[in-house]
């Protein structure tokens, strides 16, 4: 049976499971938090808040790696606790929140919101850094009658594009700029009224925050029922 160990302590592995997965498969999902990875897509390693440290020897010279697509591999050490691991999450999500509204007692998703969890789980109280250049004032986007934007809360996790791509194949939703200037855009920049929306609700579904919103569906309300179906506009099942 091939191994790999998790502080040290070995347990098995399976054959393509990536670190995250053969982390959440021993330790339980929410045992390292991620932002960008969601189990319907495929991993991307853009967020960074589920990096681990990896030696190839106990307590061996590490490597911090994004645990979300790195495979692997037998005789890995993964030390997903260290100080230094601690911190730099607790860093990541204070970077974060330095462009991020923090208005969670009256936003729509206070309490069922994947950023204040991970904040939370990572231990932030209050952003260290000192209010500079942000994005707050983006406008919001209520162009539709089904879907809404405010991307004042969008993280630049890519879910949202990657689920226009990955499960509905539309491909409205892209990222434009680089670095400080980078932002979700539909279509050629346009409203998602203008846009080729098809109003399935797969980009609001993957949002971890309320950057992407369904009018009729709050994101506070959790689903209470789940329905396997082949059709990805909705739950009935038919």
């Amino acid at each position: 049976m091939k191994e790999a160990y998790i502080n040290n302590q070995p347990y098995p592995i399976k054959e393509g499971e990536t670190m995250l997965s053969f982390i959440k498969r021993h330790k339980g999902d929410k045992y390292v938090p991620t932002l960008c990875d969601t189990p319907n897509l495929d991993p991307f390693g853009s967020c960074r808040v589920c990096s681990v440290d990896v030696a190839l020897e106990e307590d061996g010279i590490a490597k911090t790696m994004a645990s979300c697509h790195s495979p692997i591999a037998e005789g890995q050490y993964i030390y997903p606790d260290s100080t230094e691991i601690k911190d730099l999450r607790k860093n990541i999500i204070e970077l974060v929140l330095t462009d991020h509204p923090l208005d969670c007692l009256t936003c729509e998703v206070n309490g069922n919101c994947e950023l204040q969890d991970v904040a939370a789980q990572v231990g932030i109280r209050e952003v260290r850094y000192p209010e500079g250049d942000n994005h707050l004032e983006r406008e919001k986007d209520l162009s539709h009658p089904y879907m809404t934007s405010d991307m004042s809360k969008c993280i630049n996790c890519y879910r949202c594009v990657r689920a226009c791509d990955e499960v509905q194949g539309e491909f409205v939703l892209s990222m434009s700029g680089r670095g400080f200037d980078s932002k979700i855009i539909k279509g050629i920049d346009q409203s998602f009224m203008e846009s080729d929306c098809v109003s399935c609700g797969a980009c609001s579904q993957a949002c971890p925050t309320s950057a992407i919103s369904d009018v009729f569906q709050s994101k506070a309300i959790e689903a209470t029922e789940t329905i396997r179906t082949i059709c990805t506009y909705c739950g009935v099942g038919c």
